[in-house]
């Protein structure tokens, strides 16, 4: 789980919801934190009267932001895509800060 930190997660929780966004941390019971969340599901239309069928279901989404799911809930977790690219670039410069004064390494 360590080597997923900043990755962008597709995590499904056991009501059907899944949710997307970049992991920044995790524990031992598989709480999960996802920065910039967007919650899918999947919402059936109300049957009208006479109808025998209720029309196709559609996928709603919503952006929610900053989550923290609790690893009860948690039935899967599958990659979407790699950490973002300025993420690099930011463990450089706190592993070493002449990169901020402008002095050679």
């Amino acid at each position: 789980m360590l080597s997923l930190i900043n990755w962008r997660l597709k995590v499904t929780v056991n009501d059907g919801r899944a949710f997307v966004g970049q992991m920044l941390a995790f524990d031992r019971h598989m709480n999960l934190v996802l920065a910039e969340c967007e919650e899918f599901r999947r919402v059936r239309p109300k049957k009208k009267s006479g109808e025998t069928e209720a029309g196709p279901a559609q996928e709603m989404k919503r952006t929610l932001g900053l989550v923290i799911l609790r690893g009860e809930t948690v039935v899967s977790l599958s990659v979407e895509g790699p950490p973002p690219a300025g993420d690099d670039e930011k463990k450089n410069a706190v592993r070493n800060p002449s990169l901020f004064s402008g002095q050679p390494n």
